[in-house]
């Protein structure tokens, strides 16, 4: 089983399915506001995974593309290099990250590439996650009492993750700190190999866990 350092230096929607060219290109952008006086962040997530219609599986670390994963953010485990503006990719480079954003306000994008994923690779699943940082204060409940709890979307003002192909049409939306304020984890969907090429199947389902969970259930 996979596992990852997560340290840093659910509900479930109808399927839609939107077939599309082959090698096509996917943008994934995840954008949040958060004027609190504690630094969670948020982070987007993909894997290059093979279904042979048991699940999607990932035996590799180098097919996990994590800001955990990487080489800058874990020195000792990460698979993934760093490139000097802090944006890494799978080897392939069917993956691409923009790079971790620990600043509020901010914004951090994964694009797809179909072209260049590796033979067998058939399903790209996309998560987002709430990083827990060190809070200067408590996380506050909606009527106003200060809790110890762990981070999720609800913490955060605004966030939200869009995904469009490379047309810029937009295939799918979640106003994540609304529909999945409960939550620290979402899987947006999935980019899957279908007959007629690459194709989108949303799922918008909400956990609480880490990472580390989203490994194991891949894994």
């Amino acid at each position: 089983m996979l596992t990852l350092s997560l340290e840093k230096p659910g509900t479930e929607t109808p399927k839609l399915r939107l077939s599309l060219n082959k090698g096509a290109q996917f943008t994934v952008k995840v954008e949040w506001i958060c004027d609190a006086d504690h630094a969670d962040d948020v982070d987007v997530h993909a894997l290059e995974a093979r279904n042979d219609g048991n699940g999607a599986k990932v035996t590799d670390l180098a097919s996990v593309l994590s800001t955990y994963n990487t080489t800058r953010m874990n020195p000792k485990g990460g698979a993934l290099p760093s490139n000097p503006d802090g944006s890494f990719q799978t080897p392939n480079g069917g993956l691409f990250h923009s790079g971790d954003k620990r600043v509020q306000n901010n914004t951090e994008s994964i694009v797809i590439d179909g072209s260049k994923l590796s033979a067998g690779i058939n399903e790209i699943p996309i998560f987002v996650t709430v990083h827990e940082a060190e809070h200067g204060g408590s996380h506050e409940t909606e009527q106003g009492a200060e809790e110890e709890e762990e981070a999720a979307f609800g913490d955060i003002d605004v966030c939200t993750i869009t995904l469009s192909d490379d047309t810029g049409k937009q295939l799918g939306a979640y106003k994540l700190s609304d529909e999945f304020k409960e939550f620290n984890v979402v899987q947006l969907g999935s980019i899957l190999l279908g007959p007629n090429g690459w194709e989108y199947a949303a799922v918008g389902r909400g956990f609480n866990g880490t990472f580390n969970d989203v490994l194991a259930h891949f894994s």
